[in-house]
């Protein structure tokens, strides 16, 4: 018999693409319990289990995201999804050997870094590619326990200011992987947060990811092929 699997999201704001989301996973994971991490004043998701407000900046989303998670305080196994994100089959991660799985980058490892995305000062990163800079993606990322995501949490607060704004679950993910005070394992972008463009149609992913405002409207176009709207 399946067991109950968990899946958890942080939307703050009125868009309602996390609906599809939330429809996709319904769709192949009939037993799933779906959490939304949000705050005091956003509206509730369709569909979701149990919402979790936090009173916290949302200004710092990376703060807020990884501050919520934490204080969501999960004692189980959780799978942690970004809204911009579709659940296209029924997939298995097995998290009995280890305490965490994180999504390591498969596309554009290459490429050079922007080191003045949204304006910010990230010059010590100047001349280092995209794989090198941060080889972990939050969008998808497994854990046995809350535990995980108060040590990233206390991570954050150690760093500089401008990664509470954005980057800063990428690079507490990364910090985490090298400190080796968690076993982790890692699964591949190209399965569980492949890009729209990137997809095999011949051999599905698991979760495409419609990153980027270029890509939303695309996600409107698969919800409607899956039956979703």
């Amino acid at each position: 018999m399946d067991q109950r699997i968990n899946f958890v999201f942080l939307h703050v704001g009125e868009d309602t693409r996390p609906n599809l989301l939330v429809k996709s996973i319904r769709k192949y994971f009939e037993k799933s319990y779906i959490y939304q991490c949000t705050d005091l004043a956003s509206k509730e998701v369709d569909g979701v289990d149990k919402v979790f407000r936090y009173d916290g900046d949302v200004k710092n989303i990376m703060r807020f995201r990884l501050e919520a998670f934490s204080s969501l305080n999960l004692a189980e196994k959780a799978i942690y999804l970004d809204t911009d994100m579709l659940v296209i089959k029924k997939f298995d991660v097995d998290i009995s050997h280890c305490d965490a799985i994180l999504c390591k980058r498969s596309f554009d490892l290459d490429n050079l870094f922007n080191t003045s995305f949204r304006g910010m000062d990230l010059s010590e990163y100047q001349n280092m590619t995209l794989g090198d800079v941060y080889p972990f993606l939050a969008c998808f990322t497994v854990t046995k326990s809350s535990a995980f995501w108060k040590e990233a949490f206390n991570i954050l607060k150690l760093l500089d200011k401008k990664f509470h704004f954005w980057y800063g679950d990428q690079e507490a993910l990364k910090i985490i992987k090298a400190k080796n005070t968690f076993s982790i394992d890692t699964v591949q972008e190209s399965i569980f947060a492949c890009l729209p463009e990137q997809a095999d149609k011949f051999n599905l992913p698991n979760i495409i990811h419609f990153k980027g405002a270029a890509r939303k409207n695309f996600m409107l176009d698969v919800s409607a092929q899956m039956g979703l709207i």
